[in-house]
């Protein structure tokens, strides 16, 4: 049975809901959770993914966050939005712990890149909350690709908790607006 965004209020928003095996891509600002044999995938700017597999349970899954924290004025919200990093890591972590100690799980981070000009480091503040959120619950990712100025694809497969990531050859320059 595939789970994702099980809540007792109900569902949240970003979540993603499976019944069938199928690939799914997870876009910006959604996560999911649910158990093998689904894959599943994203694509990356300076969003970052945080995945996380359960080598016996073959459960897991991955965030896709575009914002490390939600504007002064979105704080009022009672709503986890998965959008920004601090909620969807939240919605992650307790679907995590409703199957397994996070200490059980492979987790790994990607994104992060530049992407804007400017002073805007949104890649920058996006990795920073990912390295702060492993740190606060000790936990050493199993692998970490984070930074740089191109855009990543992810692949995860939940049977095999295989991660399979392409660099994708287009990158931010000057006047390119991505």
């Amino acid at each position: 049975m595939f789970r994702s965004g099980s809540s007792s209020a109900g569902y949240l928003p970003g979540a993603k809901i499976m019944t069938t095996l199928s690939d799914l891509v997870v876009q910006p600002g959604e996560w999911y959770f649910g158990q093998a044999p689904a894959r599943i995938s994203t694509l990356l700017g300076s969003c970052v993914a945080v995945t996380v597999w359960h080598p016996i349970l073959r459960c897991g899954g991955l965030c896709h966050y575009l914002l490390p924290n939600r504007p002064t004025s979105a704080d009022a919200l009672t709503v986890p939005n998965a959008r920004y990093g601090v909620d969807a890591l939240e919605l992650l972590r307790c679907e995590m712990i409703g199957q397994a100690p996070l200490s059980e799980y492979h987790i790994s981070c990607f994104g992060g890149a530049v992407m804007f000009s400017g002073n805007q480091k949104v890649g920058e503040s996006n990795a920073e909350l990912a390295h702060k959120w492993l740190r606060l619950h000790s936990i050493t990712p199993k692998q970490e690709v984070l930074g740089g100025n191109k855009g990543r694809k992810i692949k995860m497969d939940l049977a095999t908790g295989g991660i399979h990531m392409e660099v994708l050859d287009l990158e931010w320059s000057q006047g390119a607006g991505i």
